[in-house]
């Protein structure tokens, strides 16, 4: 994002406020356009001390994260954009510092640690940041290189030059009852905007070397438009945690736990004529490509059931283990159990084989033992204690002999509060 784009995210998301808290917080509007942009005034090595000092004497407080972080400011976090779940540290620094601000009726720096956290949403959803990595870069040169009246074009700086407004937000979501809580769902709302924002990469790039101005203005919208929501849900997650203002019904939603068919793995691994990835309450017959998904079907002791879950496919061993999985990250005591239903499709797995493994922070914890689409669907209740990551893995049990047969299902595999179970 430039400079405006951050201005435009901060001060759309607090228009967006609820009007008792907009109205509080009304004598800090003039800060909204130069607090989004703290990190990049005061990361740049080469800015002396006593330009930044000129800016905001108490900048250090905003833009410095404290020893034992992994790094001093954000620009230097030594972690991929891609990497959101390693990112946790810093929104919970900030979001605990805006609400420990606000407590202490310090308005001036709550906003000053919102609009840090408000610049940070706004590289996430940055197409031109998405593009920071040399693979990248040199694939995108290849696959679109710039006319000839554009040869100097940086595919970076250009793209970012464009400047979205912040579009119309939904009300503001609550994002957990905690700062960790709220810390790990952002982070995977996050790693979903880093995935879609992708998408305007191209047609704004084409935009721009068609000198349609106006066009790549309207494709820049969007990305300002996820941040300003992301930045309204933390401006109403800060103040409702720093006042202790949670209403019940927001409790109650938070408190059903977590459900992973929609919940995006911090990292996964699936056979490529799977498609790369788990299929949504379903299976794709394979071969051949591109046949239609089969809803996902399991076998009960009462007959077989049409159930929602994540159809996944073990690699074939060619190129690596007979295997498949989803790893997600899971924040520090919020979550008690996890629960699910495991089993092979009643209908398309023929005589393939697998096994269910559960993991907790990479040892295997639960295991299903060779299944079947003979077998009845099988229960998963599991502790996760102290764990810091679950691994969902399916491996072969056939020795190979069944590639294209091993469809197997995850079903309604979900996260539990313990709230969630009284």
């Amino acid at each position: 994002m430039n400079s405006q784009a951050h201005a435009n995210i901060m001060i759309g998301a607090f228009n967006a406020l609820p009007v008792s808290w907009r109205e509080a917080l009304e004598p800090q509007r003039p800060l909204l356009p130069q607090v989004g942009n703290y990190p990049d005034y005061f990361d740049d090595p080469s800015k002396p001390d006593e330009k930044k000092d000129a800016i905001d004497p108490e900048w250090r407080r905003f833009c410095l994260f404290p020893s034992g972080m992994e790094a001093k400011c954000l620009h230097h976090w030594p972690h991929s954009i891609n990497e959101q779940n390693a990112f946790r540290p810093v929104i919970e620094y900030w979001l605990q510092q805006a609400i420990d601000a606000y407590r202490a009726n310090d308005a001036v720096g709550f906003v000053k640690f919102i609009g840090c956290l408000s610049h940070y949403e706004g590289d996430v959803t940055q197409p031109a940041h998405l593009l920071n990595h040399f693979n990248y870069l040199t694939i995108l040169r290849e696959m679109m290189p710039p006319p000839s009246t554009m040869s100097n074009f940086d595919y970076h700086v250009d793209l970012e030059r464009v400047t979205g407004i912040c579009g119309p937000l939904e009300p503001a979501r609550l994002l957990g009852t905690s700062v960790v809580e709220a810390a790990w769902r952002l982070a995977a709302w996050n790693a979903q905007a880093v995935s879609e924002m992708r998408r305007y990469i191209l047609p704004t790039l084409q935009a721009i070397f068609d000198e349609r101005k106006d066009e790549a203005q309207r494709l820049a919208e969007p990305p300002v438009t996820r941040a300003g929501q992301f930045t309204l849900d933390l401006f109403c997650t800060a103040l409702r945690l720093a006042t202790g203002d949670i209403p019940e019904a927001e409790k109650e939603t938070l408190a059903r736990g977590v459900d992973l068919r929609v919940w995006k793995a911090d990292a996964e691994s699936h056979d490529l004529v799977y498609g790369g990835s788990a299929i949504l309450d379903g299976s794709r017959p394979t071969p051949p490509a591109g046949a239609p998904i089969i809803p996902a079907r399991l076998r009960f002791e009462d007959g077989i059931r049409t159930v929602r879950g994540l159809g996944v496919l073990p690699h074939s061993g060619v190129a690596g283990p007979r295997e498949c999985w989803l790893r997600y990250g899971l924040p520090r005591g919020v979550f008690t159990r996890f629960e699910a239903t495991v089993g092979m499709h009643s209908e398309e797995t023929g005589e393939g084989a697998a096994e269910f493994i559960v993991e907790l922070d990479s040892q295997p914890q639960w295991r299903s033992g060779r299944r079947t689409a003979q077998d009845w669907a099988m229960p998963i209740s599991l502790e996760l204690g102290a764990s810091e990551t679950i691994t969902l893995k399916v491996v072969d049990a056939n020795e190979g002999r069944t590639f294209w047969k091993n469809h197997a299902i995850w079903a309604e595999p979900v996260l539990l509060k313990q709230e969630a179970r009284s």
